[in-house]
């Protein structure tokens, strides 16, 4: 049996489906600088050579293009999802190494970033999870041994020192500065009776202590077990990251990934520290959402007000929408504290035609609670003030903007 049809995002995706979008994606690429038959060819062949190495290549076929209209070109056999995934995946990134040594000096990296794009976040984040392909450490692989960057020469101490300040950069943006420091400093020292090296490690707060730096690691670091060290970085982020979505924020993964350069992403992933960059699901799309309104709302009363108005929002429409019933906004409970956001377990296995329309009568239903001067203003201050993956994920989703512009200005004309 093969495997040719698109499965919808709401069911679990397997070996078989990512290796079928991995190697359509890469044909995709390679036959639009030649011809989509070229490329189909030399996939088909380099597939066939890699063969003795991974036997289970026998359950891939492509497909003729000149045979086929709507058709995928690549079909796979589901008898490779009996292969376990990280196996695939080491063939999968034997493939991608193979061409690009057959491309010229810049376009290898030009290649996976090209594969990394066309594939989309959602395959991206499950090729990493579960098959060990990581599109972006092989970016940051190439240009290290292109460019022969002098990796030895970033000591531990510079890891460490580079890793904190771009936590807390992460950090920031979804909290503020006071929040980013004071967490990151509580857990470094939570975590010194365990690792008693980060001893050496200290966070400070610039603003109020003058001449210091803001994370200082003190040359002895360079001297511990570089394993430990990445045990201890991990546990960091694991620590900070699991406080952050407790109170109802999103994952600092991707942000903390994008704030790395490459050379110190390889260097973490030498002493055991990978940082997997997670999809947009619905909770983190809800999240954002109710934190931009939140934001916009506070600028003309205060953060409790305004989380009171969302919150009397969510109730009106939750009806129509049972889902919305358990999504909540609690107060931060003191100075320096963050408000809570709380969602249901299972909004992110919600259909998008329910996520979509509930956004779209959320921001409908925020406007019309408005004055009329700040009503005009509100949904492009909805969309300067929303990250661009998101407002481009929900523009994906189908959410009309302009039909909700529309909506405004019939209600300025009553």
């Amino acid at each position: 049996m093969f495997i040719d049809v698109e499965k919808r995002w709401d069911t679990m995706l397997d070996t078989a489906d990512i290796t079928r979008q991995f190697l359509q994606s890469i044909i995709g690429i390679i036959g639009r600088k030649t011809s989509e038959e070229y490329a189909a060819v030399t996939i088909r062949n380099l597939i066939k050579k890699l063969q003795p190495t991974y036997p289970f290549l026998q359950d891939i076929e492509i497909k003729n293009t000149r045979s086929l209209e709507l058709e995928s070109n690549v079909v796979v056999r589901d008898s490779l999802n009996t292969i376990q995934p990280k196996e695939v995946g080491m063939a999968l990134k034997e493939i991608e190494k193979i061409i690009m040594k057959t491309m010229g000096k810049n376009a290898g990296y030009f290649f996976i970033r090209e594969t990394q794009e066309k594939i989309g976040i959602d395959y991206d984040t499950i090729l990493v999870k579960t098959m060990d392909v990581d599109l972006t450490l092989m970016q940051s692989t190439y240009i290290v041994e292109k460019k022969s960057i002098p990796l030895l020469h970033i000591e531990k101490s510079d890891v460490m020192r580079r890793f904190l300040k771009a936590l807390m950069e992460a950090l920031e943006k979804q909290t503020s500065k006071t929040f980013a420091i004071g967490l990151t400093a509580k857990r470094v020292e939570a975590l010194r009776q365990q690792y008693t090296f980060l001893e050496y490690v200290s966070v400070n707060d610039i603003r109020y202590n003058l001449g210091s730096e803001e994370v200082t690691v003190q040359p002895e670091i360079n001297n511990v077990d570089p394993l430990e060290l990445g045990k201890a970085i991990g546990s960091i982020l694991y620590d900070t990251d699991t406080a952050l979505t407790d109170l109802g924020r999103n994952s600092i993964a991707d942000d903390l990934k994008a704030n790395l350069t490459l050379e110190y992403l390889v260097k973490l992933k030498e002493i055991g520290v990978t940082i997997n960059a997670h999809g947009l699901g619905y909770s983190a799309i809800f999240k954002q959402v109710i934190k931009v309104l939140i934001d916009i709302l506070g600028k003309t009363s205060t953060e409790n007000n305004a989380i009171f108005t969302v919150n009397s929002l969510l109730r009106k429409i939750d009806s129509t929408y049972e889902f919305l019933k358990y999504v909540k906004v609690d107060s931060a409970t003191g100075q320096g504290e963050l408000y809570h956001i709380t969602l249901t377990d299972n909004i992110d296995s919600i259909n998008e035609t329910d996520a979509r329309r509930a956004i779209q009568q959320l921001l409908e239903t925020t406007m019309e609670s408005l004055e009329e001067k700040v009503r005009k203003e509100f949904i492009q201050q909805f969309k300067n003030s929303l990250e661009k993956k998101y407002l481009l994920k929900i523009q994906e989703m189908g959410v009309n903007f302009h039909m909700i512009e529309l909506r405004q200005q019939m209600l300025n004309q009553t």
